[in-house]
């Protein structure tokens, strides 16, 4: 049976429609965040420093993924109980979504000097994924892993509002991140028409017509959508 630890290592990608804990804890994680700043010289007062923002989170993890049932591996959703480990489940979804052109979201629960648990969350790139096997351990796949800070960004809308009789422009508060990817097809319910279809899919019910083009669909057929049919959508708009 798997040993229960006080620490917990995940990684999930797509809004966490999949993912996995490490089956092998690494012996030490390296998390760098360097701080950033500029120097100036200033007439009659020397150089002096101002403090900017702090450089993107680096992590940088070395362990392997298991063939074996060793005592000391997690409880993961990719490990089986009635079946050994397969180490290239792991290999395989790194690799797919270090590919896929979105972040994936690294998850680190521990416990601290105070036995106080703590948590880090951040969504991230994978920026290498180097493997490798060792004599002894046949099966087993040792690797390095390295991760850097993603920041979701997009157009930011301003609005002008009135404000003490005078026209000053405000910023849209900032929307929470959609880690999904998004939907390349959709599949027709009853009562679907091309105008929800685009507002659900693609956040904007004027783009129906778009849909409309990309899957051929004659003016006669949009009163008519037969259910089941898989639409092609176009991509959406940051």
């Amino acid at each position: 049976m798997a040993q229960t630890k006080p620490f917990q290592m995940l990684m999930s990608w797509n809004n966490a429609a999949e993912g996995f804990d490490f089956p092998v804890l690494p012996e030490r994680i390296d998390i760098k965040r360097a701080g950033s700043g500029k120097d100036y010289d200033i007439v009659g007062l020397g150089k002096i420093r101002t403090i900017e923002r702090a450089e993107l989170a680096e992590i940088n993890i070395e362990s392997f993924f298991p063939k074996q049932r060793y005592p000391f591996v997690s409880e993961t959703v990719l490990v089986n109980r009635d079946k050994e480990p397969d180490p290239n489940q792991y290999v395989n979804y790194i690799n797919k979504w270090m590919h896929s052109g979105y972040p994936i979201r690294f998850i680190y629960v521990g416990i601290d000097a105070e036995n106080d648990k703590y948590k880090i969350s951040l969504p991230m790139s994978i920026e290498s994924f180097e493997r490798y096997e060792v004599a002894g351990q046949p099966g087993d796949i040792f690797y390095t892993l390295k991760l850097k800070e993603y920041v979701f960004y997009s157009a930011q809308k301003i609005k002008a509002v009135q404000k003490n009789g005078q026209t000053v422009l405000q910023k849209e508060p900032a929307k929470r991140p959609d880690e999904r990817v998004p939907a390349t097809t959709y599949t027709l319910k009853p009562g679907d028409t091309l105008m929800y279809v685009s507002r659900m899919q693609l956040g904007d019910s004027g783009r129906w017509r778009e849909i409309q083009t990309l899957n051929g669909i004659s003016n006669a057929e949009l009163n008519n959508l037969p259910v089941g049919k898989v639409l092609q959508l176009p991509s959406k708009k940051e």
